[in-house]
């Protein structure tokens, strides 16, 4: 099997990114209403969590900042795992054109690392108000290293997709 090109890994990665994007969106549009749904109507957003924790529902039980806070971290980080995926399957597309140093693919670089710094925040949001909205006593934060250090990664191969394109730019002009 090739690895660029037409019925090629990247192709195939490319399209398994899209299966998985169409589940991600689902989700985050699921949260969404949901979200949207507790702001207008608290006792569904109470009943929720009620749920989330495996009680019965009680409709005296008030929703709490922490439930909302739960909802639009849930939100957040879908949003940000389909902002991440979309990106690189136009990256894989640029790729599978024999165009991997185009000047889009800098900027897209560029997105991921920001989603990812997005996911980090979100992940930092939700360790501490998730489990206060079912009762528990919050987590403790684990500091991931690999992944912060794989978000520096990625804006560096931005920093050598930009030079590359400078490159490609420079040698197309050259006659």
């Amino acid at each position: 099997m090739k690895l660029v090109g037409k019925r090629s890994a990247a192709s195939a990665l490319r399209w398994l990114l899209g299966f998985f994007n169409v589940f991600v969106m689902l989700g985050a549009v699921g949260i969404g209403v949901v979200f949207l749904l507790t702001l207008v109507i608290p006792s569904f957003g109470a009943g929720v969590i009620d749920a989330l924790k495996g009680a019965q529902s009680d409709p005296g039980h008030a929703f709490e900042i922490t439930g909302r806070l739960t909802l639009l971290g849930a939100v957040m980080a879908c949003g940000f795992t389909w902002w991440i995926i979309n990106r690189l399957r136009r990256i894989l597309l640029s790729v599978n054109q024999g165009d991997a140093f185009e000047f889009a693919n800098v900027k897209r670089l560029q997105a991921v690392g920001l989603g990812l710094i997005g996911i980090q925040l979100t992940a930092l949001l939700l360790v501490f108000v998730a489990p206060q909205s079912i009762g528990q006593s919050p987590s403790d934060y684990d500091f991931d290293l690999g992944s912060w250090l794989g978000i520096l990664v990625v804006f560096i191969l931005a920093e050598v997709f930009r030079q590359g394109s400078a490159m490609r730019d420079e040698q197309m002009t050259t006659v």
